[in-house]
């Protein structure tokens, strides 16, 4: 005797499958994917923090890289405090937004701290041949009122000397 089988439970185990391949279903983050996020994205607040900071010590404008720097900040402390609620999944997102506006800061931060240490040799550079230029002006010039102040009184003085004797 044969049994027959339904084909009814082999056809739903391979329509769920296909569904399930079609749709994949959401995935949560885990702690530690959000630990790592947080994580990686203190490291690059940091560092891009640390190459603003040596612009600004060169005496570069960094009013922009600080806003940026903020938002990021702002980013990140969200990720820490939806971290301390366990909620995984915002501190994730929270912790990977605040990195793609901090790509370029070091480089950005490192250029400005170029152009302004550029710009303070120059300003040094003028400074100290100005001086230079302006000690030996005045030296010149005094120079220049001895030799005719000496000449206008040796010239005096003969004139002097000659109507005394008449």
């Amino acid at each position: 005797m044969r049994i027959q089988r339904s084909k009814t439970p082999i056809a739903l185990i391979v329509l769920l499958l296909l569904l399930v391949a079609m749709f994949p279903l959401p995935v949560w983050a885990s702690q530690a994917d959000a630990a790592n996020a947080i994580s990686s994205a203190k490291n690059t607040i940091l560092n891009c923090y640390n190459a603003t900071r040596e612009a600004e010590t060169a005496g570069a404008n960094i009013t922009v890289i600080v806003g940026t720097l903020n938002e990021a900040g702002s980013l990140l402390s969200q990720a820490e405090f939806a971290y301390a609620t366990n909620d995984f999944d915002a501190a994730l997102t929270f912790a990977l937004q605040s990195q793609p506006s901090l790509n370029n800061i070091i480089q950005e931060a490192n250029a400005l701290k170029g152009t302004a240490t550029q710009l303070r040799n120059q300003d040094f550079l003028v400074n100290v041949v100005g001086s230079v230029i302006g000690t030996f002006a005045v030296i010149i010039a005094g120079f220049a009122v001895w030799f005719f102040l000496k000449r206008k009184y040796e010239t005096a003085g003969a004139h002097s000397s000659e109507s005394s004797r008449v």
